[in-house]
């Protein structure tokens, strides 16, 4: 960024767009650089989603051929497993009523139309839509790894040539079979780190540049109406400080550049933000042409709201305040109002959803309508609530504190005096109006999601960088008359902060799904390299419900992996008389891995012929009898509960213990094993999650 940067109101259009392009280029090679960096550090599990909502559907379109709709024949990679949730897989059970004879046309229409509506309320509620970029990365990768797998017949013919002639294609050759190598090798980090690399570049370095470009619109917007020429330095910018708030935020680099439907979410409604400025944070009336058609970007804009729709129904909770106040800013008639309401608003919007509903039906192979789905199992069967609920007044008091941080307290003076109107309302009239749009968006967002008894941080993602703009605008007012060195130690102060929580969060918290997985792809593929007839495994997770991914990080080239984890879906949490495998395991470790494994129970029980005997009353259950795995993956502490059944009845053997979260902290006493010990004043304590091989 320039060191300072002259902004006038009497400065061209076409030169303002020159620089500002210019710049964009700068900040968007800057930023990218800065989040591929963020992405590389996060190491550690937040929460299941950023796996089953994405990687693992993705995978299963890339990869496998047990869920393909599509007409063309199956790619020669498509030939490993494939694991979806039950939002993927959520299908209406009962028969639709049957058509009379004697039912009229219209009748007929009408019943076809609440049959399509039932079938999608009672549907999935997941969309494609989000996880569109990972799965164009994965078929690109699909592609790659079938040209590595293909062995260059006279690569050794070449290679054995000695003459001149040869050397140059002979250095060839030996660089693309290194190359393929290296893919083969990689195969599992580029599967299951490389969409993380993805979102970093076209979800957080675009939400990042639209808040810059949001703040950099107000500000000029401001100085505008005050008729002066102002020079301004980075530290004197709003935009300048808008910026650093979103990439020093602990939470947008902690959540941002995962492969959430929220993080794409929040890509969505800040691009849209940024393309509908004249309408949002002008006067609408005069970006209009003489035919009174709409700027093409207003249009783009509402088309990515209907896109968001598809991906989460609870984005219009956003979107239709957007809407609203574009119509109420506009100084037209009543007539024209109506026109922007439908012409701009629902006409793109619903274009948008039309769009997501094709790539939906694409992919499951008949009219889905996720959004609806979502809407019937949350909002009206209220079964959000089987994950976890929280008070009516959660994100007030807990959540917006946590995600905001550092930058909770200068969002929160700029807030207060807006609603106080203390501003000076005769030179920044239309500044004040803009922040207060700002402000309406976060709030009707905010309260609207707080009607939900299920609440989580990152439900408010898509609200947090619009947090930041309103903050990087008391901030440059809080600098007014302060100087560069005071302004630098308040940018240091803000990292120091707030790197610490995303360091803890992204490298140490909650690491040790990934890492056992990691572990179990190494192993998996040393003992297929030794074997090639050896390519065959299963993994089971006895840990809690999708508590690590699947297929998408255990992925390796001619090597066939099973996977299997605990059920959680809502057929048996909401059913008293059903008892999840979660639950059951979590109850009774030991008798749940008795009665479900074959060969596991004592004595006559192991035969099948011997089932209803007295003596078996543990697997008079309606769970399907299981193989023994080849490997577990099981927390430490069950595995304490179960380990005789592990190594006396299984053969089984700890072959890995990895670290997953912190414990305790205590006073250094004495040396333990795998204890992290700090100055030998503090000694830091893990739960570790066990790894057990049966091969």
């Amino acid at each position: 960024m320039d060191q300072s940067v002259r902004v006038t109101y009497k400065q061209s259009t076409q030169n303002y767009n020159e620089n500002n392009r210019k710049k964009l280029f700068k900040l968007f090679i800057l930023i990218s650089i800065y989040r591929l960096a963020n992405a590389w550090m996060i190491r550690t599990q937040f929460d299941p989603d950023e796996y089953w909502q994405t990687l693992e559907p993705a995978y299963c379109l890339a990869f496998s051929n047990e869920t393909t709709t599509s007409p063309l024949p199956l790619h020669p990679q498509q030939k490993y497993g494939c694991a979806l949730t039950w939002e993927w897989t959520r299908r209406k059970i009962s028969p639709s009523p049957a058509k009379t004879p004697d039912m009229s046309s219209f009748q007929k229409v009408i019943q076809s139309a609440q049959t399509a509506i039932d079938l999608a309320l009672h549907g999935p509620v997941r969309s494609y839509v989000s996880i569109l970029p990972t799965y164009w990365y994965y078929l690109g990768c699909r592609s790659i790894f079938q040209w590595a797998a293909v062995d260059d017949n006279d690569s050794h013919s070449v290679l054995n040539k000695g003459n001149a002639g040869n050397r140059q294609q002979s250095y060839t050759t030996n660089l693309v079979a290194y190359t393929k190598k290296i893919v083969l090798q990689k195969s599992t980090y580029l599967i299951s780190k490389g969409p993380v690399f993805l979102h970093a570049v076209t979800v957080a370095v675009p939400t990042d540049l639209s808040i810059w470009i949001i703040a950099s619109r107000l500000e000029r917007l401001a100085m505008h109406h005050s008729h002066h020429d102002i020079i301004l330095h980075w530290w004197q910018s709003w935009a300048s400080w808008a910026l650093i708030f979103t990439i020093t935020s602990w939470f947008n680099g902690y959540a941002l550049i995962r492969t959430y439907a929220n993080s794409m979410e929040t890509m969505f409604l800040m691009v849209g933000v940024a393309l509908l400025g004249p309408e949002l944070f002008g006067d609408a009336s005069v970006v209009r042409d003489r035919q009174c058609r709409h700027r093409i970007q207003a249009r783009i804009a509402f088309v990515l709201g209907g896109l968001s729709a598809c991906v989460r129904f609870t984005s219009l909770a956003a979107w239709i305040p957007i809407g609203i106040i574009i119509v109420l800013r506009e100084h037209t008639t009543a007539k024209q109002k109506l026109g922007t309401l439908f012409g701009l608003c629902a006409v793109n919007g619903l274009l948008g959803v039309v769009l997501g509903c094709c790539v939906d039906r694409w992919v499951y192979g008949f009219w889905a309508v996720p959004f609806l789905g979502n809407f019937h199992f949350n909002a009206v069967l209220g079964l959000g609530s089987l994950y976890g609920t929280h008070p009516m007044l959660w994100y007030i008091y807990a959540g917006i504190p946590a995600i905001c941080g550092i930058a909770l307290p200068m969002f929160l003076w700029e807030v207060l005096r807006l609603l106080k109107k203390t501003y000076p309302r005769t030179n920044d009239a239309e500044g004040t109006r803009s922040r207060l749009t700002i402000f309406w968006i976060i709030a009707s967002y905010t309260i609207l999601h707080s009607f939900s008894e299920h609440k989580e941080f990152r439900f408010l993602l898509p609200v947090l960088p619009l947090m930041f703009i309103l903050a990087g605008h008391a901030m440059v007012q809080l600098l007014g008359g302060m100087s560069v060195y005071q302004s630098k130690l308040i940018l240091v102060a803000l990292c120091l902060l707030n790197y610490p929580h995303l360091i803890y969060l992204g490298a140490i918290h909650q690491r040790g799904p990934l890492s056992a997985n990691a572990y179990l792809a190494s192993i998996m593929n040393n003992a297929a390299q030794k074997d090639n007839s050896n390519n065959q495994f299963s993994v089971h997770y006895l840990m809690g419900c999708h508590s690590a991914p699947a297929y998408s990080h255990l992925h390796l080239t001619d090597v066939f992996v099973d996977v299997d984890y605990l059920d959680c879906s809502p057929e048996c949490r909401s059913n008293e008389d059903i008892t999840c495998e979660s639950d059951a395991f979590s109850n009774d470790p030991y008798e749940f891995v008795q009665s479900t494994y074959v060969n596991t129970l004592d004595g006559e029980c192991a035969l099948e012929e011997s089932i209803d005997t007295p003596s078996c009353t543990n697997i008079q259950r309606n769970i399907p009898s299981k193989q023994i795995p080849s490997f577990v993956v099981i927390m430490q502490d069950d595995a304490s509960k179960i380990e005789v059944l592990l190594t006396d009845k299984w053969n089984a053997t700890r072959v890995a213990s990895v670290r997953h979260s912190v414990a305790s902290i205590s006073w250094h006493e004495e040396t333990h094993n795998d204890v992290l010990s700090f100055l030998s004043l503090i000694d830091i304590h893990f739960e570790h999650i066990d790894i057990y091989s049966t091969v």
